[in-house]
């Protein structure tokens, strides 16, 4: 028995992933005294950042309501073209704000 570790790191798997939340990863292997072949296949689900909502003052029917949201991009790259948009009952926010 053996154990051998083996890293996959963010800028090879990346070019890959595009808009998928998973990774499928195989290993295979081959017994050179019987000539059997071995292969294994794991999905792996990636983690996507949580949005964090805090209310930045009182709701007060009738008024707005200062919200603030938190995001942390885990990545090693700066995030671009991304949009946030609130929707709730009786929420519209038909214009997404950019950042």
């Amino acid at each position: 028995e053996e154990t051998v570790t083996m890293t996959v790191t963010y800028t090879e798997y990346q070019p890959h992933v595009g808009d998928q939340d998973a990774l499928k990863l195989t290993v295979a292997g081959a017994v050179q005294e019987t000539g059997q072949v071995l292969a294994k296949e794991l999905l792996v689900r990636l983690h996507t950042p949580e949005l964090t909502l805090t209310l930045l003052g009182p709701a007060v029917v009738g008024q707005e309501v200062p919200i603030q949201v938190v995001f942390q991009n885990p990545l090693p790259e700066p995030l671009t073209g991304a949009s946030l948009r609130m929707e709730g009952a009786g929420i519209a926010c038909p214009k997404p704000v950019s950042l």
